[in-house]
């Protein structure tokens, strides 16, 4: 780049020679008059534009998400648009709704946020999945189906979601979903921390009394629990020792349950060993104190043990497994009532 004083001696020379000549040019000092505008204007330093740049193109959402009569889009931080509707975000959230109730600046406004395709843009921190689901259970249920929550983690980008923009209808409804099958067998303790969390009475209850499978001191310590008080904790492990300890009444029951016959003819004949009733009781006690529920008397692995115990023989062995198993579950229905009168105790706030 040329120095100013440069550019100005250049512009006074043409001057001195365009004033000699014949025919004036008028079109010198113009020329250079520009170029020294041109230099001053590159030696400005560029503002920032206080914006983060995108370096990558922004796409559309797949179906229903890109409907063209939409009036919003939700531009999530993994650059997809979600084209939405801002009644059904305002019906959803009273966040969005708050917003939407304020002055919109227009198109042409410099406080206007980026538009595309004539809407206009919120930038959301959340990824395509998340607002994805999110969007999905604020859409009428013949517009879109309830989303499948894959996995505890997912659940948690969701409710983290809908804790944010205040959507405690949809929060609700995702708790309610916390207690299946797939998420308790695998994770309880995280389900019961989760419901816990969000004081989800009954499915912190369905949780609480899928723990009675473990031991107190067997579930490892999941993250979820830094979200709950350690009185919460302290209510479950009560609840556990409490459960543990109605099981005893099953003892005012032994003669309403007596034990099959274990073994056979030939076992008594010849003096063999056999389980007694009192060792089958003590065994039951022992084990439900532990873990007071129907599934240790079911458990596969428990009945063997008292299997082997309970004949000698070849022919015991055969035929004790299938009358040690319809008994348990006779003896299942009382203890199930025995449980189920067990309340955990859970504030409400």
């Amino acid at each position: 780049m040329y120095p100013r004083t440069l550019l100005l001696s250049l512009l006074y020379r043409a001057l001195l020679l365009d004033a000699g000549s014949t025919v004036v040019n008028l079109t010198a000092p113009i020329m250079l008059e520009s170029a020294l505008l041109a230099q001053q204007a590159s030696e400005v330093p560029e503002r920032p534009s206080g914006k983060l740049k995108s370096y990558s193109t922004p796409m559309d959402a797949d179906a229903p998400f890109n409907r063209p009569n939409a009036d919003v889009i939700l531009r999530t931080s993994d650059n997809v648009d979600f084209r939405f509707y801002k009644l059904l975000l305002s019906l959803a959230s009273p966040f969005f709704a708050n917003m939407f109730a304020l002055p919109q600046p227009g198109l042409l406004d410099e406080a206007a946020d980026q538009t595309k395709y004539g809407l206009p843009i919120i930038p959301v921190s959340e990824k395509s999945a998340v607002i994805r689901k999110l969007l999905s259970f604020c859409s009428p249920v013949y517009d879109t189906d309830v989303p499948a929550l894959e996995s505890l983690d997912i659940v948690m980008s969701v409710l983290d979601a809908a804790d944010k923009y205040d959507m405690k209808r949809v929060g609700a409804f995702v708790v309610k979903m916390i207690t299946a099958p797939e998420f308790l067998e695998q994770e309880p303790m995280r389900v019961f921390a989760i419901a816990c969390r969000y004081r989800a009475e009954a499915e912190t209850t369905i949780a609480a009394r899928y723990m009675l499978r473990f031991a107190a001191w067997e579930p490892a310590y999941v993250v979820e629990l830094d979200f709950i008080s350690g009185s919460d904790y302290q209510r479950l492990v009560k609840y556990h020792a409490s459960c543990g300890q109605a099981v005893g009444q099953l003892a005012r029951l032994w003669s309403n349950f007596p034990l099959p016959p274990l073994d056979c003819k030939f076992c008594r004949k010849k003096g063999l060993s056999r389980l007694s009733l009192k060792d089958y009781q003590d065994s039951v006690i022992d084990a439900l104190r532990i873990r007071p529920c129907v599934e240790t008397l079911l458990n596969p692995e428990w009945i063997e043990t008292l299997v082997r115990k309970a004949g000698s023989c070849l022919n015991c062995r055969d035929r004790t497994p299938r009358k040690m198993q319809e008994y348990t579950k006779e003896l299942a229905v009382p203890l199930d009532e025995i449980i189920s009168q067990i309340r955990l105790e859970i504030k409400l706030y």
